[in-house]
């Protein structure tokens, strides 16, 4: 009896022994393991956010090789996130909202674009009733930057339909450029396109910050937040400390960008962004670059995509998120 209770207790050391060095082995592997991690961001202020990562690539991890893009166009970028052609993305907040809703397998980790929407002109606006009878030139029909507007003007009693005339542009350069010609007086510009159409157009300025608009008629501490960095489930259930680690770097290069303007503009050039230092550096303050965790940001953004929502659902995906749509490290 004896004999056999050892040779149970026996195999039992055996197993444990074996189901340990195992799963050793397996972390060992795991850890040792070289990992590619690709970045993702769309062009202007978004860009400019993680600017010293894209010149620098700072090493996060000994075993980590990280790859950054600039990606021009939405689409571009939308295609990219649903065929996983990278784990790290920087997105408008109602597409990290809508993909989500799709399954794309992404969870948003921050908010650190808080709106670079202003109304300039070459007339006096002294407050938004001055607006009435005016045409007003923009970019973004049924998307964001109109829900935002027309949210804004709603707010102030004034009809979007009836009281004012929107013109659509089909992008930023465009609308900058009709601008900066003479054919429009009053434009909706996003930084940095506005600076650079400030600087060429000198008989005009700056009428309405709508984001502090948005504070206003929101009652919050913060304006909306445009865009965000969603990461892939599969990088944060495989590799969280990595995650971890990216963030804080993150983090560290937005404060970088807004206490180094001129050397972030330089980057820029130098990574031939499309934006020379100048614009880049004249522009920053207006670019509303700050680094706010999804815990944090949560409020703003349940806010954003709530009022994007009742202007057309479609934009976050036709519901709103739930609570395993925030990551937190």
């Amino acid at each position: 009896m004896k004999k056999i209770l050892s040779l149970i207790l026996g195999l039992v050391i055996v197993v444990v022994l074996f189901v340990g060095c195992t799963s050793t082995n397996e972390q060992i592997q795991k850890e040792s393991t070289p990992l590619n991690i690709k970045v993702a961001t769309p062009a202007g202020t978004p860009t400019i956010s993680m600017i010293k990562m894209f010149k620098e690539n700072p090493s996060i991890d000994n075993n980590v090789s990280i790859s950054y893009e600039s990606v021009k166009s939405t689409d571009i970028l939308s295609s990219k996130i649903l065929s996983n052609e990278a784990d790290i993305f920087i997105v408008p907040t109602n597409l990290a909202a809508n993909l989500y809703n799709k399954n794309s397998g992404y969870k948003i980790a921050a908010s650190t674009v808080w709106g670079t929407f202003y109304l300039v002109g070459n007339q006096d606006v002294s407050n938004w009733g001055d607006l009435k009878g005016k045409e007003i030139d923009m970019i973004g029909r049924g998307l964001t930057p109109d829900a935002i507007f027309r949210y804004l003007l709603i707010q102030n009693n004034i009809d979007p339909d009836k009281d004012v005339k929107l013109n659509y542009f089909g992008g930023a350069s465009e609308l900058a450029t009709n601008f900066i010609s003479g054919k429009s007086n009053f434009s909706l510009m996003p930084e940095p396109m506005l600076t650079k159409a400030l600087i060429k157009r000198n008989d005009s300025k700056i009428l309405i910050d709508l984001q502090k608009e948005w504070k206003t008629n929101t009652k919050l501490n913060s304006s909306y937040p445009q865009a965000s960095l969603i990461v892939s489930e599969k990088l944060i259930n495989n590799h969280p400390e990595f995650v971890k680690s990216f963030l804080d770097e993150y983090e560290k290069s937005i404060d970088w960008v807004n206490q180094n303007p001129s050397e972030a503009g330089k980057y820029c050039e130098e990574l031939d962004m499309g934006l020379s230092k100048n614009i880049v550096e004249k522009s920053i303050q207006r670019c509303n670059i700050d680094y706010v965790s999804s815990k944090n940001a949560k409020e703003a953004i349940e806010k954003y995509l709530s009022i994007l929502f009742e202007y057309d659902s479609k934009l976050v995906g036709g519901k709103l998120v739930d609570e395993d749509f925030y990551f937190t490290k």
